[in-house]
């Protein structure tokens, strides 16, 4: 099970990566302003809010450093007992603890207040008010 939910969040992580990619390079296209019906023509469509959590998860584990996800992985672990020690030494980015999580039903969108704990807990309130605050704000 717990090497299913590795897979698993790792695929995650792969098809949210090609898929900021994706969204990036079509609306670096869109803005170039070579055809004035080339950005009229390829209608955006709005971004759903599970995507949107998705996305603002993986952009703040990208400004999580080594020392942190040790913090972190040790909170999720020891302190609270939230994810088994099995599944956090297989961990190798902040994405896969919070993935976890997710999957877990322990962080949501409309339930941020343990990330935000966390994130507090390894001195990294910074990222709450950069991604956490205005992603409920919404």
């Amino acid at each position: 099970l717990s090497s299913i939910r590795f897979y698993t969040a790792l695929l995650l992580r792969i098809l949210l990566v090609h898929y900021i990619s994706r969204t990036t390079n079509n609306s670096s296209s869109c803005d170039s302003g070579n055809s004035p019906t080339e950005g009229a023509s390829s209608s955006k469509k709005p971004v759903s809010r599970k995507k949107e959590f998705g996305n603002m998860l993986f952009n703040l584990s990208k400004e999580i450093g080594k020392d942190e996800l040790i913090s972190l992985k040790r909170l999720c672990g020891s302190v609270y007992d939230l994810i088994p020690k099995g599944d956090l030494e297989k961990m190798e980015q902040a994405y896969d603890v919070f993935q976890f999580l997710r999957e877990d039903m322990r962080i949501a969108i409309d339930n941020t207040e343990l990330l935000e704990q966390l994130l507090k807990e390894i001195r990294r309130k910074d990222l709450v008010e950069k991604y956490i605050k205005p992603f409920v704000s919404k």
